[in-house]
């Protein structure tokens, strides 16, 4: 998992907090005209802001700070703060609340075990408060009555609100960086899928532009094959010339073929096609796998839809595959179903099946049913389903993880609004 904030955003951070706290200073002495020491308060404030000009000078301000370096300066922050709340009241300050500002910027940027060592730091940091603090600072001739229980209550409620509002930040961080890295992986994915497509086309192009001039030096090597004389060493350089032309229009000719991808009669195929594509793999793996292809209801005065060729339902549906032959014991079936309006695509296994507990959350990055990895030994990070799942919803589909009552193991339903897959024009 991946941390960082950059240099820019904890000087930011900083310097807000050094304009809050003379604000807050400034304003208890000339505008509520309460004692306490202003001297020490400022130089307390004054030590931030030179850290900030420190770093401002030294460090690259857009570059993302290592885990040690935000720690250190997170620890820093932390200290100042106390030593601030301590010349002002203590846990009696209203805005002890503060204290716990570090913890929280720790658990969005810095690992978990630097995060638990910062809130430990900062519950240290409480009872030494409560019994080394200044008096709250107040109208000059008056002291306020803080009786002991608001101070074990201040406690209770600073701690308990750190431990609660930390937690939450940390959920949410990590769900976001969980998003951010299935994401990631996703893209990646379909910038594969882009490439080798493109790639196809290239090789098909390349093909197409050599074929000629190859043709000609095929035909002039063989002429020259006829003008030599039979034995001798430039008869033999002409018949290598026309073995190697005839080399490279076979290489030409196999380019050609893989570059069908970008031919309008490659770009489609019927759904039972789709289906032995995606089965043809798992045969190798000695489980039995069936491929129907069928009308719903039993219908048969609806055609059979022709798909647009799609590398991102290909991808999915290979996943989901799979994932299926991890787990399946002995069967795996694939069924392809349409009607008028709708192409669903079922894969069933008799495997295991999913869990009740788990298949709510199945389709979430990271969340995945091979913990300790599964009969075969796979394991698995949950990103496999999470992809699909994502790919599926970007081609206007509909995935759904359901109990096979057929096979008795897990089944996976998808479903297209027909026009969203269907190719404009049959075969």
């Amino acid at each position: 998992m991946n941390f960082g904030v950059r240099v820019r955003t904890l000087i930011l951070l900083r310097w807000i907090a050094v304009v809050g706290q003379t604000g807050a200073v400034l304003f208890v002495t000339y505008g509520l005209h309460f004692s306490l020491p202003l001297a020490a308060c400022l130089a307390v404030i004054s030590a931030s802001a030179w850290l900030n000009i420190i770093l401002g000078t030294t460090q690259t301000a857009g570059r993302f700070s290592v885990p040690v370096f935000t720690f250190a300066q997170l620890v820093f922050d932390l200290v100042q703060m106390a030593v601030l709340l301590g010349l002002t009241g203590g846990l009696a300050n209203p805005f002890v609340i503060l204290l716990g500002v570090p913890v929280m910027v720790s658990v969005t940027a810095l690992p978990i075990r630097s995060a638990s060592i910062l809130a430990v730091l900062t519950l240290v940091a409480t009872p030494i408060l409560a019994l080394l603090a200044l008096p709250l600072p107040w109208a000059e001739g008056q002291s306020p009555n803080i009786p002991d229980v608001f101070v074990y209550g201040q406690i209770a409620a600073f701690v308990t609100a750190t431990a609660f509002i930390a937690t939450y930040v940390w959920r949410v961080s990590l769900e976001g960086r969980r998003m951010q890295a299935a994401l990631m992986a996703t893209e990646a994915m379909l910038a594969k899928e882009s490439r080798l497509s493109a790639l196809g086309g290239l090789a098909a192009a390349v093909a197409h532009e050599l074929g000629t001039p190859l043709g000609t030096i095929a035909l002039v090597a063989k002429e020259m094959t006829h003008a030599l004389p039979r034995h001798g060493e430039l008869s033999d350089d002409a018949h290598l010339l026309v073995e190697q032309a005839g080399r490279c229009r076979e290489i030409i000719s196999r380019l050609s073929t893989s570059g069908t991808e970008t031919d309008p009669v490659h770009a489609r195929h019927k759904l039972i096609d789709l289906l032995e594509e995606i089965a043809t793999p798992l045969r190798t793996t000695g489980l039995s796998v069936t491929v129907l292809a069928t009308e719903k209801g039993g219908r048969t005065d609806i055609s059979v839809p022709t798909l647009r060729r799609q590398p991102e339902i290909i991808h999915a549906l290979g996943a989901i595959a799979d994932n299926a032959a991890d787990f399946a014991r002995t069967k795996i079936e694939l069924c392809g179903l349409w009607d008028e309006d709708r192409v669903e695509i079922v894969i069933r296994d008799d495997g295991p099946g999913f869990s009740e507990s788990i298949r709510e959350k199945l389709g979430e990055p990271y969340i995945t049913t091979r913990s300790g990895g599964d009969e075969r030994g796979h394991g698995g990070m949950g990103l496999g389903i999470f992809i699909a799942k994502t790919l599926i919803e970007r081609t206007g589909g509909v995935i759904k993880l359901e109990k096979s009552t057929k096979l008795g193991g897990a089944m996976v339903r998808i479903v297209w609004p027909r026009e969203k897959v269907e190719a404009q024009t049959a075969l």
